[in-house]
């Protein structure tokens, strides 16, 4: 826990990628060769911070890409194709799939949970009731720190929860490769169809040739 600036307080939070994934070797070939600044290990750690004048804490944007990263699968794993190796790490800075996303917020939201379920000992509130004289107290300090991490884990996992519920609302890598590609309007014959064009479809016939035969016209 930083307790250098009153206004924040983290906890720190492991996330990584067991080898376990058919793409381990892949997703740390990404880690080791295509990540910003050099090489990162398959394991990392973060900090969630929660600032006193908020009542949700946005985990790390480097945590939740590590995550997306470490949480792609399915039919989402042809990202680490060789031919998407140089822009796979950016790809994971925005959300992939919803349920690459959910996988990602769940492995928060668990690491979360776990850490508020195993933090033992008295609360400030009773420690302090109970007559401590002096607030350099050991038990006070320590009341201190463990009220200070779980309000950090408290917020970050309200954050990570209200995410999970808004999953349909994000833009995924699919849509946003549509847009980039111009494809992603409604398709209109109107637009895409000339007049007197070997493609204009013939109301009678039903098909879309009607060049008469043998008029060649290269």
């Amino acid at each position: 826990t930083n307790t250098d600036n009153p206004e924040d307080e983290e906890e720190e939070e492991e996330g990584g990628d067991k080898k376990v994934s058919p793409f381990y070797d892949d997703k740390l070939d990404v880690l080791e060769f295509e990540t910003y600044d050099g090489p990162m290990a398959p394991t990392q750690t973060f900090d969630v911070v929660s600032q006193q004048d908020q009542t949700e804490s946005e985990p790390d944007p480097a945590m939740i890409q590590f995550l997306r990263l470490a949480k792609l699968a399915g039919k989402d794993a042809f990202l680490l194709e060789s031919v998407f190796r140089k822009d796979v790490w950016d790809f994971m800075s925005l959300p992939v799939s919803e349920r690459n996303e959910r996988d990602a917020l769940d492995a928060v939201a668990d690491a979360c949970s776990v850490a508020l379920g195993g933090m033992e000992g008295a609360s400030l509130e009773k420690v302090m009731a109970d007559g401590v004289g002096s607030e350099d107290d050991p038990n006070v300090l320590c009341a201190v720190v463990r009220e200070s991490e779980g309000r950090a884990l408290g917020r970050t996992l309200e954050f990570v929860n209200r995410e999970k519920e808004a999953l349909d609302l994000k833009e995924y890598y699919q849509e946003r490769r549509l847009k980039d590609l111009g494809l992603d309007s409604e398709w209109n014959t109107d637009d895409t169809s000339a007049k007197g064009s070997a493609f204009d479809v013939d109301d009678e016939l039903g098909y879309g040739q009607v060049r008469a035969p043998g008029n060649m016209d290269w």
